[in-house]
């Protein structure tokens, strides 16, 4: 059965756009010695080949942004966002289709939660991507949305996800995760993003 997965990271957004062209080794260093500790945990589900990340990395703090490269550098955030951020948490989400909450999170009132959903961060692009629909697909949402999406999930009634199930990518099969998702831990890592004074940084990917 395919699954897609939710990554949370705390990040300085400012920060990630200055990577690139930044000439940062550190950086480099850094990311390449998450590989190291998180081999064995299972937490990384493609930046785990050394010999493939570096030069993409390299790419990235040299400038040197290739449009061309195969499934672009959104591969790499699940990387940088332990290498100079903070995991939030993770979610495991059974199936496809995900993308389908954005039409949910609509119909349910969350304008800043669905206009979330639906927008690919451009890193480490500055303006437009090559690929305006990337795998993984990475989500940032400003220190602006997340004050906008606390207020919204605060007064969201979850009760909802279950009633109006048949706005789900599986329907009532996909209730309890969609209404886990929105009533803890969106709420959760967004207060997480919002302590450190940092964007979060969400990240779909697995089978899409």
């Amino acid at each position: 059965m395919a699954e897609q997965y939710l990554s949370a990271f705390a990040i300085d957004a400012d920060a990630f756009h200055v990577m690139a062209g930044s000439r940062d080794e550190a950086l480099v260093r850094t990311a390449l010695n998450v590989i190291v500790e998180q081999r064995d945990t299972g937490t990384l589900l493609r930046a785990t080949d050394a010999a493939e990340v570096e030069p993409a990395l390299r790419e990235i703090v040299a400038g040197r942004l290739d449009p061309s490269r195969p499934a672009g550098y959104t591969w790499l955030l699940e990387l940088l966002g332990r290498a100079a951020g903070d995991p939030l948490g993770s979610l495991v989400l059974p199936g496809r289709g995900w993308h389908a909450l954005e039409d949910a999170f609509g119909a349910w009132g969350l304008p800043t939660l669905a206009g979330l959903w639906g927008r690919a961060w451009t890193f480490p692009w500055h303006a437009a991507a090559p690929d305006d629909d990337p795998w993984p697909f990475p989500m940032l949402a400003s220190k602006a949305d997340l004050d906008r999406i606390r207020d919204e999930l605060g007064v969201f009634d979850t009760g909802r996800v279950h009633d109006e199930h048949d706005l789900l990518p599986d329907g009532d099969d996909d209730a309890e995760n969609t209404a886990h998702l929105v009533g803890d831990l969106l709420p959760a890592w967004v207060d997480g993003a919002r302590a450190r004074g940092r964007e979060l940084l969400l990240i779909r990917d697995g089978g899409r």
